[in-house]
């Protein structure tokens, strides 16, 4: 047996089999299995949004939500630490919470495997306020300007005129407006049925961030026209009537009329002129005219196209208006006026027109004026212009009277002392000076005129209606 045991061979195969019956002998005896050591990571998650829930928007307004995110710390195994961001999330339960200021424990939720080690804020003070509804009128403006040519007209609802409006009750009294604007920018046609979102606006201008608006828009025609002037007719005539007859009154059966065309062109126009021919005078006391109107040079259009002109005609009366005051215009202040002839302060006219016109006639309807622009110190004949009411003429067509009037210096009051101030100034103790302000009694001749030449014949007179 010594030699079987002394061969090399026997004794590795030996040892190999001792081996063998420890290492089972180890492992059968030993019942808990070795678990590796786990390793725990912490982190710090920011800016994790808090997410409100259970509040009821249609009634009440979340004020002081701030901050409005918060940070959290948190451990756990790395697999587990490196899931989503969004697995991560903060709560805050407004369920049953009505108006008023509080402060609110925040709700977090993190992954499972993964513990809450700290929150920053863990709690948040947060006012509720409770909301109320008006009704308010709506407002459209425009912004921009058309295309040249053409003009803006006013914007049109189509629909309800109102909306309502929700607000918090603290802000409800600042509403001043709820607004919607159109661009009508290089526009060259109306604009129908376009959506205008509104805005409410504040008494300072400013926007109204919590307003809630039903509907939120509305629908607005706008229409864009022509660029137009409205301007009155002014009736002009020719011709003559028949001898004992004058013109007692012009109507149209339109006020004016509607020019369109270039701004340029429409401003240089103030009204649009006609002429009548009276010498179509049927015998009648009315005649009536047909005229057509065209557009003047420069001007694209005109609304409307004719117009009906009424000439009223009656037998021509006569009547004298004496003590008519004549007026001295236009005198420099350097000097002062006198008329040479106490006379020529007062003159009387003989008239024309329907007996009716000249029975409500007086001295004030009539401008007598002496026009002494441009003269110098010393003695001046001066005409007399008349200008009398419409449909009123002179007797004598042409009328020409002069007056004779002194112009002087003004003496320099500091240089000058007088030694009467009783004294009489001349010319019998009259002052002719300054004329009188307010005429005498009238000594008025009425007469009938039986075939004498009527105002109107061989002249040309206008009236603007």
């Amino acid at each position: 047996m010594d030699k079987w045991l002394s061969q090399n061979n026997v004794a590795k195969i030996i040892a190999l089999i001792i081996s063998i019956v420890l290492w089972a002998m180890v492992h059968i005896d030993s019942g808990t299995p070795v678990s590796p050591t786990t390793v725990m990571n912490s982190k710090v998650i920011n800016n994790i949004k808090i997410e409100v829930t259970g509040f009821d928007s249609e009634k009440y307004v979340l004020y002081d939500l701030e901050p409005d995110n918060v940070t959290m710390e948190v451990k756990g195994k790395r697999t587990d630490l490196t899931m989503s961001f969004s697995d991560y999330r903060v709560k805050l339960d407004l369920k049953n919470i009505g108006p008023g200021t509080t402060t609110l424990p925040l709700s977090p939720e993190v992954p499972p495997g993964v513990t809450l080690i700290s929150m920053s804020p863990s709690y948040i003070k947060v006012t509720i306020e409770a909301k109320e509804t008006i009704e308010m009128p709506v407002t459209i403006v425009t912004k921009g300007t058309p295309a040249e040519g053409m003009q803006l007209g006013s914007p049109v609802l189509t629909g309800a005129d109102h909306v309502n409006v929700t607000l918090p009750q603290s802000e409800l009294q600042e509403i001043q407006k709820v607004q919607g604007t159109v661009d009508v920018t290089d526009l060259t046609e109306s604009v129908k049925g376009k959506t205008v979102k509104l805005t409410a606006y504040d008494k300072h201008g400013q926007e109204m961030k919590n307003a809630e608006i039903e509907p939120v828009s509305v629908e607005v025609d706008v229409p864009i026209n022509k660029l137009y002037k409205s301007v009155p007719l002014e009736v002009n005539h020719t011709g003559s009537l028949p001898t004992g007859y004058v013109l007692s009154g012009i109507s149209t059966d339109v006020e004016g009329v509607a020019l369109y065309g270039p701004k340029q062109s429409l401003d240089a126009i103030t009204s649009l002129p006609v002429t009548v021919d009276l010498g179509q005078f049927v015998g009648t006391s009315e005649t009536n005219y047909t005229v057509n109107l065209a557009p003047p040079e420069g001007i694209d259009a005109i609304e409307p196209t004719t117009a009906q002109v009424t000439v009223k005609i009656e037998p021509a009366a006569s009547r004298t208006i004496d003590n008519i005051s004549v007026n001295l215009l236009n005198l420099s202040e350097s000097l002062e006026a006198k008329f040479l002839n106490a006379a020529d302060q007062h003159i009387s006219l003989t008239v024309l027109g329907s007996q009716d016109q000249l029975g409500r006639l007086g001295t004030e309807d009539i401008l007598a004026t002496a026009d002494l622009s441009g003269l110098v110190a010393g003695t001046h004949t001066v005409p007399i212009a008349i200008k009398l009411p419409d449909y009123i003429d002179l007797a004598e067509p042409g009328y020409n009277h002069s007056i004779q009037i002194e112009l002087t210096e003004i003496a320099d009051p500091a240089a000058t002392v007088p030694d009467d101030p009783n004294a009489e100034t001349g010319n019998g103790g009259a002052d002719n000076s300054v004329p009188p302000t307010e005429p005498a009694d009238n000594t008025e001749t009425d007469t009938q005129d039986d075939g004498g030449t009527a105002g109107t014949n061989g002249t040309q007179s206008e009236s603007k209606l």
